[in-house]
């Protein structure tokens, strides 16, 4: 398959073989780019594809790349977050060099002027969110891990994705997406416990999907919910003309 047509318009399809455990698809400059594990069987490769590349333009025609949805994260000045039920708000403090920490409730980031102001800035806030969050999750992937898994975690990892929820390498990886911290607990947990099933099982065979559904019995409501709502999710946001309160913003 070279091309799909999605509600008249032509997305180019492309194939790259990885040595990820996993397979996925994203869009990238509007080709769906399909990443496929070179380890995998023949007989699984090409139906996984297929599989892959519908399912992707499913997403494509119901809006799931949005433009909040396929851009990095930006935080700006006064704006309240709240991540694993706790408030938290940004604050931007001019300085002579790049710098952040956790005071309290607040994210305290310091800033100078840069051609790449806003996309540092943002980073740094990131940064300290990951902070602020990561002793959570570790309790939560040791509470099912514990009691299902038995599995050897390595480390834990959060980033800004934009095609990914979250993965688990052979070593015991795990990477999840920035943006679960902005949604329902119970999305968190439903994605932790598949990257944890992904421990035991690789493809998202009847097995895999079978030891999910043992540890959340009602993971289909979840999963609907997290393709359905997922990339449209982003933090509160103040008005962006206000990025800066230092008069600052290129």
């Amino acid at each position: 398959m070279e091309k799909i047509d999605v509600n008249g318009k032509i997305f180019p399809v492309t194939v790259i073989w990885t040595k990820n455990r996993n397979a996925y698809a994203r869009l990238r400059n509007e080709t769906i780019i399909v990443s496929m594990p070179s380890r995998w069987p023949e007989k699984d490769r090409e139906k996984t594809i297929l599989s892959l590349v519908k399912r992707t333009a499913k997403e494509i025609a119901r809006g799931r790349w949005t433009a909040e949805g396929s851009k990095k994260l930006e935080f700006f000045h006064g704006q309240r977050i709240i991540i694993l039920g706790k408030e938290l708000e940004v604050e931007f403090i001019q300085s002579k060099r790049f710098g952040g920490k956790l005071k309290g409730n607040k994210i305290q980031i310091k800033i100078r002027d840069h051609q790449e102001i806003k996309k540092k800035a943002s980073q740094l806030v990131s940064k300290q969110i990951v902070k602020a969050a990561k002793p959570e999750i570790l309790a939560r992937i040791e509470h099912f891990n514990s009691q299902y898994f038995n599995a050897e975690i390595s480390r834990l990892t959060l980033r800004d994705n934009i095609s990914t929820w979250g993965s688990c390498s052979r070593v015991g990886l795990i990477t999840l997406n920035l943006r679960l911290l902005f949604m329902p607990s119970e999305i968190l947990d439903y994605v932790i416990v598949h990257e944890l099933a992904h421990t035991k099982y690789m493809s998202h065979g009847k097995r895999f999907w079978g030891l999910v559904e043992k540890v959340l019995p009602d993971y289909k409501e979840r999963r609907k919910w997290l393709r359905n709502n997922g990339w449209s999710v982003v933090p509160n946001s103040v008005d962006q003309q206000n990025f800066f309160p230092y008069g600052i913003d290129k």
